[in-house]
Formats: C-alpha cells, sequence, structure tokens
C-alpha cells in the first residue's frame, strides 16, 4: 500500500472515532447515525471515500434501447429514470415562453415582440434549431455567458483588504473572456491560456491570439492582495494568502474540489491530504505580478521604440539648446539685491538662471521647455495588463503548514496532483525562452488531460445550471462526497463525453442542452408535482420560475425602455452614487497620486451600458446589484442565490433606474403614437405591452390599463409593467 493510501486510511480512521467519541458525548443515537450515507463511519466501512462517483474515469454511457429510437440524447437518459420512478415528464411550455425563456437564459436579454412573433408564427422543422444558432451567434450571449464565469474566478476590478486600490487594467481579462466564449475557443485551450499562457509563448506576442495568451493570464491575479501589508511588515502572510486563494479556486473552478478543506488538515470526508492542498499550491510557486510587463504585439513594440526614438532626437536637441542657454546663465553675474546676500550662479535653480539671461534668450528658453513638454506627451508608452508570470530565479519552497499557518513549516512538498488517482511526480517540460519554469503548464495540461475525471464534468454541470438554474450536481463547485451527488449521472457523462469529443466546444454542448425536450418543458416547484385529478406524478428538471439575476434585471430594463447602450469592452465605467453611500466607505476617500483609491463616476452618456461593464470593487458594491443579491466576489461563486425581500421591490417601485427607464419609455412611445383621437391611449398600451412584455395585452388588460390612465400617468403605466412578475421571472 502507497503512503498516501496509508495515511488516508490513517485519517479516516481518526475522522470515525472523533465521530463516535463526539456522538457518546452528545447522547447521539449511533443506530440512526449509521444510515446516514455520508456517516465518516460508514464511509470508512464501505469504502466510499474511494467509489465516490467523481474518482470514477469518464466513459461515454449507452443510451437507453428502450426509450423511441427519435428522442434527443438528454431526453432519453431523463425519459427513462422517470419512467423507472413512475415520474412523466411535465406538459410542454407554449412557443412564447419557450423563446423568452432561451433568450434570457442565453442572452440575459429579453427576446423582442418581433422576435416572439416570428418565432410562433414559425412552424418549419428546424424553427426551434435555428433560434438557438440565431443566439448562440450573438455577441449578447458571449457577454452573459461570460458573467457566469467571472463569478466562478472571483474577478474584481479592485484588490479588497483596507485600501482595495483600482486596477486599471483588469477589464482586458473580462474582454478576452467575452472574445473567447463568443468565438468558442475550445475549453481546454481557454483554461491553459489562463493558467499559463505566457509559458505558451516563445517571446513576445506576434499577434492578437498570442496577446491573448498574456491578457489570460489575468485569472492568476483576479483574487485579492492586501498591498499594505508591506507598511507593516507582512509581505509573507500575503504572500501565502495569494497562493492559497489561488490553489483553492483553481480547485473549485475546473475541478469541483474543494481544496480549502484541506489547507489545515486531511480532509475530513474526500480522499484529499493536506500534502495534495500544498502540492498544487506548489505550481504556482514561481508566479510573480507582472502588471508592468508590455503586452504589446512585436510590431507594436517595434513602431512604438522607433516613434519614441524620433521624439527622443527632438527632445534632446531642444535640451541641448536650453543646456547651452543655461551654462552660459551660469557665466554671469548674478546682480545684488539690496539687503541680502549675493549666491553664486552655479547655485541657482532652472527659473532663476533664466531670469539672468537677456528678455530674447529667455524667451527662447521657455519655448523650447512648452516644444519638450509637449513632445514628451507624445512618447507612446507599452499596453500592459494585469496578469502573472513565473521568475525561475525566485521559487517559493512549498511546505506543509501546520494547522495553515505561514509561521510554522513542516515538511516540504514539489509540485503534484491529488495523489488519490495520481500519486506520481508530475512531468514539468521546460518552456520556450526558458523564460518561466513550465510548472503552470503541466498543471493546466493535466486538468484538461483525457484521465481527469473532473474537468469535463464540471464545465457541463456549469452549462447545465445556466440553463436550468441548478446543475445535474446541486453543488457546482463541490463533487466531493459532501456535495450533491448528481441526479443522472450517466447524463452527465454523456455530455461530458460531447464536450471532449467535440473538441471541446461549449457552444456544441449548450446547443445540445438547449434543443432538448426537457428545455422545453414547463417548471415545477420543487421539480415534481402530484396532480391529484388524475394521481400522475410530473417531473420537469426546471424547478420553479428563476427571477432575473441583478445584472439581468438591469440590462433587461435598460434593453425594453430603449436606454440600452452596446459597447465592445473597455475600461469599466463607474456608476454615480450619492456622497451617503461613498462617506460610509472609508476605501473610497483616500485618494491617492495613481488614482486608485477614489471612486471616478463616468459620464452621464455612458451609463446605460450592460452590467457586464459596471466597475466591480471589493469594498463597495453598487446598490442595485447588492439589492438583487450580487454575490461577494473574493472567493468563488458557484451559482447566484435570489432572495424575493421588500427592498427589491422598494428599489423597482422608486429607483432611479426604473423611474427614467418609464419616463424614457413612455416618452418614446408617445411620440411615435400621434393622438389624432380617442384611441391613442389604446394604441399606447399595446406599443407598451410589446415593448415590455413583448405580447398582446388581453382584452382585460386593455381595458384596466385604460381606466388607469384616465387617472395617471402614461410613465406611471411603463412602471407598473415593469414592476410586475413576468418581466421580473424567467418561465
Amino acid at each position: 500500500m502507497k503512503r498516501e493510501s496509508v495515511r488516508q486510511r490513517i485519517a479516516g480512521m481518526l475522522g470515525a472515532l472523533l465521530v463516535i467519541s463526539n456522538a457518546i458525548a452528545d447522547d447521539t443515537d449511533l443506530g440512526n447515525a449509521w444510515q446516514d450515507p455520508r456517516n465518516p463511519i460508514r464511509i470508512l466501512y464501505r469504502g466510499e471515500r474511494l467509489d465516490l462517483w467523481s474518482l470514477q474515469a469518464i466513459r461515454r454511457p449507452s443510451l437507453p434501447t428502450d426509450i423511441d429510437g427519435s428522442s434527443h440524447p438528454i431526453d432519453a437518459f431523463l425519459e427513462a429514470a422517470w419512467r423507472d420512478q413512475g415520474l412523466q415528464a411535465s406538459p410542454e411550455m407554449n412557443r412564447a415562453e419557450w423563446i423568452q425563456r432561451a433568450t434570457l437564459d442565453l442572452t440575459g436579454l429579453r427576446a423582442t415582440h418581433d422576435e416572439v412573433e416570428a418565432f410562433v408564427s414559425d412552424q418549419s422543422p428546424d424553427a426551434y434549431e435555428r433560434v438557438i444558432d440565431r443566439l448562440l451567434a450573438s455577441p449578447s450571449y458571449g457577454e452573459h455567458s461570460t458573467r457566469q464565469w467571472l463569478d466562478v474566478v472571483r474577478y474584481s476590478d479592485s484588490n479588497g483588504f483596507d485600501w482595495d486600490e483600482f486596477r486599471k487594467t483588469a477589464w482586458r481579462y473580462r474582454d478576452w473572456v467575452v472574445r473567447a466564449t463568443n468565438s468558442d475557443l475550445p475549453f481546454d485551450r481557454f483554461i491553459t491560456m489562463q493558467l499559463a499562457g505566457d509559458e505558451l509563448l516563445d517571446g513576445p506576442p506576434r499577434d492578437q491570439r498570442e496577446q491573448d495568451c498574456l491578457i489570460a493570464t489575468g485569472y492568476l491575479r483576479l483574487g485579492p492582495y492586501d498591498n499594505a501589508a508591506k507598511l507593516f511588515n507582512e509581505q509573507d502572510r500575503a504572500r501565502v494568502e495569494v497562493l492559497t486563494d489561488l490553489t483553492e479556486t483553481t480547485a473549485s473552478a475546473f475541478l469541483g474540489l474543494t481544496m480549502s478543506c484541506c489547507r489545515c488538515h486531511d480532509h475530513k470526508t474526500d480522499p484529499l491530504s493536506q500534502a495534495d492542498h500544498y502540492r498544487m499550491r506548489a505550481f504556482f510557486a514561481a508566479t510573480h505580478f507582472a502588471d508592468d510587463h508590455s503586452i504589446d504585439t512585436i510590431d507594436v513594440q517595434q513602431a512604438r521604440e522607433s516613434h519614441n526614438q524620433r521624439i527622443q532626437i527632438q527632445i534632446d536637441s531642444l535640451q541641448s539648446k536650453i543646456g547651452t542657454l543655461r551654462e552660459q546663465a551660469k557665466k554671469l553675474k548674478q546682480p545684488d539685491a539690496p539687503g541680502s546676500e549675493s549666491a553664486e550662479p552655479k547655485d541657482l535653480n532652472d527659473e532663476q538662471l533664466r531670469n539672468l539671461l537677456p528678455e530674447e534668450d529667455k524667451k527662447s528658453w521657455e519655448r523650447w521647455g512648452q516644444e519638450i513638454e509637449s513632445l514628451k506627451e507624445q512618447l507612446r508608452i507599452p499596453e500592459t495588463g494585469l496578469i502573472m508570470t513565473d521568475d525561475p530565479s525566485a521559487i517559493d519552497p512549498i511546505h506543509v503548514l501546520y494547522q495553515g499557518d505561514h509561521r510554522s513549516k513542516r515538511e516540504a512538498v514539489e509540485p503534484g496532483f491529488p495523489s488519490v488517482l495520481f500519486p506520481n511526480s508530475p512531468r514539468i517540460d521546460s518552456v520556450a525562452g526558458g523564460k518561466s519554469t513550465g510548472r503552470r503548464l503541466a498543471l493546466a495540461r493535466w486538468i484538461c488531460s483525457s484521465e481527469n475525471p473532473w474537468t469535463s464534468r464540471v464545465a457541463v454541470n456549469r452549462l447545465w445550471q445556466q440553463l436550468f438554474g441548478q446543475g445535474l450536481v446541486a453543488t457546482s463547485n463541490d463533487f466531493g462526497i459532501t456535495g450533491a451527488a448528481p441526479t443522472h449521472p450517466e447524463l452527465l457523462d454523456h455530455l461530458a463525453t460531447e464536450l471532449i469529443e467535440s473538441g471541446w466546444s461549449i457552444k456544441t454542448v449548450h446547443r445540445q442542452i438547449a434543443l432538448s425536450q426537457a428545455y422545453r418543458r414547463r417548471a415545477i416547484p420543487g421539480g415534481e408535482f402530484v396532480d391529484g385529478n388524475s394521481s400522475k406524478r410530473w417531473v420537469s428538471m426546471r424547478t420553479n420560475l428563476r427571477r432575473l439575476s441583478a445584472d439581468q434585471f438591469r440590462d433587461a430594463i435598460l434593453q425594453v425602455t430603449g436606454l440600452l447602450q452596446h459597447r465592445a469592452g473597455g475600461p469599466p465605467i463607474w456608476p454615480k452614487l450619492s456622497d451617503d453611500i461613498l462617506q460610509a466607505n472609508p476605501a473610497v476617500l483616500d485618494d491617492n497620486e495613481t488614482k486608485t483609491k477614489g471612486w471616478y463616476p463616468s459620464a452621464d452618456s455612458d451609463q446605460s451600458v450592460r452590467s457586464l461593464y459596471l466597475v466591480q470593487k471589493r469594498g463597495l458594491k453598487l446598490p442595485w446589484m447588492e439589492t438583487f443579491d450580487q454575490p461577494e466576489n473574493t472567493v468563488s461563486c458557484p451559482k447566484r442565490e435570489t432572495s424575493i425581500v421588500a427592498s427589491q421591490a422598494l428599489s423597482l417601485m422608486n429607483g432611479d433606474l426604473v423611474s427614467q427607464g418609464a419616463m424614457a419609455l413612455s416618452q418614446s412611445l408617445s411620440e411615435e403614437i400621434v393622438d389624432v383621437d380617442a384611441s391613442g391611449n389604446e394604441r399606447f398600451i399595446v406599443a407598451l405591452f410589446q415593448r415590455v412584455l413583448s405580447r398582446e395585452p388581453t382584452q382585460q388588460e386593455r381595458e384596466r390599463c385604460g381606466q388607469f390612465l384616465e387617472h395617471r400617468s402614461r410613465a406611471s403605466l411603463a412602471l407598473v409593467l415593469l414592476n410586475s412578475n413576468e418581466f421580473a421571472f424567467i418561465p
């Protein structure tokens, strides 16, 4: 038995003894505790730690043979499982509801009235396929999917901690994720570029593709960083926190492993040792910030150097002329000032020396100085990003830390993968150019290897979660024993295999899921419903209606009110915040010369961009986003939770975003409708329903809205529709 296996068994036995002693101390019924499938005693007895489903190799499962051969593969697996449980799939939703669902799930925006009408009237066999293909090809698809990924990798435009400095170039990573998603960059390449993009290059980038390899390593820099640690001589602590965060985020985001649980001790349930945590940490031991490293392509660098040389020659020429005048002034005797001591010309500053010269020379000096300043402004500076790279000459020795304390080092470890499946030392090859260690590239290749049982399962589970609200594994960052088991393991492996065999194409898997019958089914609260009339048990993979996320809600309001402006990335937009909010957040009150610690509101004309492009600071959340459950971005967020609380209703009824949107919408619709007769209000009502809810109003709605407009304004009616449940929830 290998040393690691012995250690794991011992840890499991100790865990079991601990459970027994705790149960006795708490007077717990051991008989009932034994029935719990997650009980460490039972796990040890049956060997479930090593039999865990997520440790098994991924193999393409056979489709159920007793299901209609025309069934979609996803539906074949689901229908077979439901039939065995005596369940029946819930009815299909209507076409108008489906296209609204698909558009919101894939793009984060609403389907327009015209899009709904066109689809409802399109009875061609490939109508559904063409809708999904159009949505997957939309730039909005990349923006919405990027939002999901940024949650997982704890993206932020600031450092966090007390200073919470603004990261001026973090947006480059965000824009790269949008580009990568829209272009359907293979997911294995997507992973590799984030972990080791710089190690794929043999020199400066030659084109946009290679430049993106550098930008993608911004992933390594996204975690919180205490920039004030050096003031208190706590650099070692800050460094360890960076490596800890990077190890745990990489494990949860790509592998669904809870490495944070074994930072201080062997994992209590999963077969992960404390040494496993530090072996993975060792892959990042040579990483260092490279925020001043140029990301320009070779052509841009050469053009910049040539341009700057020409400018510098002009600057040097002017400085030489000024130097000549300076020497002339030093030879002149300074007139004595009454009541003061005379200073030697050589001890005078430039302004004093200039005043000694004749008026014509004095003006020349001033003119040349102004020209120098103007020329300096023409010098081009390198483009930089929030990136990391390795320093082979400064590799941190990695030790197992007693209880995770960086001051309590134990045995040294080398890079390695989870020993339960991969006990041998990894192969780490030298990289092109020899400027890096190759450690991170070795890690990336292992994560994307066919032998790895976690990566593709975790990836497709996130795609399923995006469309159904919950993954086949409900705990999408935890594929361990304490996490949820897959509801349909064969379906999960089918999708994981599809991802790999499609060349790691995310869009291919998204398309397959979105075109299944399961995705067309009506949502059922709790996933199951018993029909009292027929005693049928209905089931759906879509559980409950889902409220729009904070980003979706804001974007949808801007969209239907006509205020949404589309942009192709760039630095983040800073919303305008009240003094009360700013005064309550000290992190934005103490600004500095580099303009990284204040709050810098953008122009009014830039405010109505998609929420993806709003600034995200760790120390100060935007009020709207916080009210509608924007997650913390200090750690990986596997899934956004949604609440329904009074503060949300108040924001919808009284908030500036909704009020201004309602005013703009009523004004634009009123301008389109010429009130030549009494039907003006009726036509306004129809146009309003088409714009906000993408449908025609019913006769009852027409009548009630008409009565409403007898006493209230059109903007008030627009506000009512923006507050409706139909607008707030995904079908």
